[in-house]
């Protein structure tokens, strides 16, 4: 097998293996390779076109991930209130239209910006800080009866 053959194969298993830790059935990715290449099997397809589709699964894992994941990475004195917020914007994302289970972190800088005046994004905001965007999300959610 010649070496473009093997990157070939290698980028094909990892299209399933994207496809399987992403929950994505048979059927689901055959629709998808259809969508973005006009292919639906893999082994029809280029190699650029098997990358695309590589690129497509790698981009949508991204947006998965948890962007309120950092809370937990804080220090002691600012994690509870990092999990606070957290809280906070659970409560905001019923509020949106459609409700979602949590605000996005972005949605919740914003709230913090125009009531709080933090610039900086949460993570990086000293514990004085995030106190004072705990008190303006809980003035936010009361104000909306949340």
């Amino acid at each position: 097998m010649s070496s473009v053959g093997v990157i070939r194969s290698a980028r094909i298993r990892a299209i399933h293996a994207a496809c399987k830790a992403q929950g994505i059935d048979d059927e689901t990715r055959r629709a998808m390779q259809l969508q973005l290449t006009g292919k639906a099997s893999s082994k029809d397809m280029s190699l650029s076109e098997i990358n695309a589709v590589v690129d497509h699964l790698n981009r949508s894992r991204r947006k998965t991930t948890n962007e309120w994941a950092f809370t937990f990475d804080l220090t002691p004195a600012r994690r509870l209130y990092g999990q606070k917020i957290y809280r906070l914007a659970e409560r905001v994302g019923k509020l949106m239209n459609p409700p979602v289970p949590v605000a996005s972190k972005a949605y919740v800088e914003g709230i913090a910006k125009q009531m709080a005046g933090a610039t900086q994004p949460l993570e990086f905001c000293d514990p004085e800080r995030l106190h004072k965007i705990v008190q303006a999300l809980e003035i936010y959610v009361k104000r909306h009866g949340v």
